[in-house]
């Protein structure tokens, strides 16, 4: 039997009720400041339900109505001692597949509207082939399988002309899916995410790469409609900015001319640490077009933004972009844009430390190689010239310096030469070559008289041999 207990411990008062559930354990309930016939009714119900769980029969009329107008704290606590089914699990034998993800997307009030759209597609996959009326908690983890297999071969609703969707969208949409899942989960309608095993990370297609060499942009620029399209075509291949979010955001005020430099407002990292802000060099080959759009620009500065004909979400610059190209006699890419943005990394990644370019670009540089670096046949063909030079031998003791080219990086030393300008690593002072200052990194970093640098000792790369040794002693002699 349950017993009701008054308290009125240090300000707390209100009614504690006590019982032994069906396993011999003692519980307890605290029910608050209420009133005694309150508390007395609360009593009274956990008592029937008590008896009626020992005899595994389901409540009474009187007792089932009155769980069902519980708030939902006490029926938590009267499920936690076994009495009856928490609201989680409740709600969850009627919910449905549509109904749980219409609340989902309405909750999510933090996203994007474009984001909310992704969760619209995923809703759009799950609903066709599993119908409005599923319960959530009737999928299973070999349903999951087979609606990825069915999204794989049958779930491209979009391209009249093909019933496969790629394998980086059918990830995309599966990660949906598995937010869907988990927060269900998490909430108690279901045990476990059935989606949870599926693969979801973006691996990257490199069929879809394309690396799109400058004089094809070049013949473009003769085809464009107007200006403003060579500005964009301008901004997308030799800026390397993302179309057309970073595109329909620049403005004029974002570009320094003189300063060589332009701010980039990235809707797509804003909730990233640095709010999507990053600043970009103007390149020279960006420059020209530039310079024409500002003075194209009204003289009283009325232009806000660079580019002012093209900003309607409902334009689509795709078709517009593919009459460019049909008008070139272009063969379009996969990715007309996106290979254009590609492009130019790459040929920045070619010139410029990795940790520059993706800090111009907007992306990280694990992403860079895995979606934008491309191989060229430029490269290729360089280092298969019988005439270049890609590794050389290390120079020994017996051996001139080792040649250098006319901005002075060593073409002769490997395991441990870092090649670059004269001056690249500045504040050593006294401390090259001093063994005191970096014997306890077991690192020497020693310079010749051509300027160049040269990082020796354990770098935890490569052992120094015994030549680098002698050698490293000779310099510092």
């Amino acid at each position: 039997m349950a017993s009701l207990r008054l308290e009125n411990d240090r300000g707390r008062k209100g009614y504690r009720l006590q019982f032994r559930d069906a396993e011999k354990r003692n519980r307890t309930i605290w029910l608050g400041d209420v009133p005694e016939w309150r508390a007395q009714e609360v009593k009274d119900h956990v008592e029937h339900l008590l008896d009626q769980v020992k005899k595994k029969r389901p409540p009474e009329m009187a007792t089932a109505d009155w769980l069902s107008g519980i708030d939902d704290d006490l029926r938590n606590k009267l499920a936690r001692c076994g009495l009856c089914e928490s609201v989680a699990k409740r709600v969850a034998k009627v919910l449905t597949l549509e109904k749980w993800i219409d609340e989902y997307i309405g909750e999510r009030q933090d996203v994007k509207a474009s984001t909310k759209e992704s969760f619209t597609k995923a809703k759009a996959n799950l609903l066709t082939f599993f119908g409005r009326k599923k319960l959530l908690r009737d999928i299973t983890p070999a349903e999951a399988k087979r609606w990825r297999v069915w999204l794989k071969t049958k779930g491209n609703r979009r391209d009249k002309n093909r019933k496969w969707m790629a394998e980086d969208t059918v990830r995309r949409r599966t990660a949906t899916a598995k937010q869907f899942f988990l927060e269900a989960v998490e909430r108690g309608y279901m045990p476990a995410d059935p989606f949870a095993k599926l693969p979801s990370s973006i691996q990257g297609n490199a069929k879809r790469q394309h690396f799109v060499p400058a004089p094809v942009i070049e013949s473009c620029m003769a085809h464009c409609p107007d200006s403003e399209w060579r500005t964009i075509l301008a901004l997308a291949r030799y800026g390397g900015l993302r179309c057309p979010s970073e595109l329909v955001a620049l403005r004029w005020s974002d570009v320094d001319l003189p300063a060589g430099r332009m701010t980039i407002h990235a809707s797509k990292t804003e909730h990233h640490a640095a709010g999507g802000v990053r600043v970009c060099p103007i390149f020279p080959e960006l420059r020209p077009y530039l310079e024409a759009a500002w003075d194209a620009a009204p003289d009283d500065g009325s232009a806000e933004f660079v580019v002012t004909r093209y900003r309607q979400s409902t334009q689509n610059l795709r078709s517009t972009f593919l009459l460019i190209l049909k008008r070139a006699g272009i063969t379009p890419w996969p990715k007309l844009f996106q290979n254009l943005r590609a492009s130019r990394e790459t040929e920045l990644l070619a010139r410029y430390p990795a940790k520059d370019v993706v800090s111009w670009i907007g992306n990280s540089v694990p992403v860079a190689m895995k979606s934008y670096a491309m191989a060229t046949d430029e490269a290729f063909q360089a280092a298969s010239d019988p005439k270049g030079q890609t590794v050389a031998a290390a120079p020994l003791v017996s051996d001139p310096e080792p040649e250098t080219d006319d901005l002075g990086c060593n073409r002769g030393c490997t395991g441990g030469c870092i090649s670059g300008l004269f001056g690249t690593i500045g504040g050593l002072g006294d401390s090259a070559g001093n063994e005191k200052n970096t014997a306890k990194s077991g690192v020497f970093i020693v310079q010749d008289s051509k300027g160049n640098h040269y990082l020796m000792g354990n770098t935890e790369l490569e052992s120094v041999t015994s030549t680098m040794s002698t050698w490293r002693s000779n310099q510092l002699s």
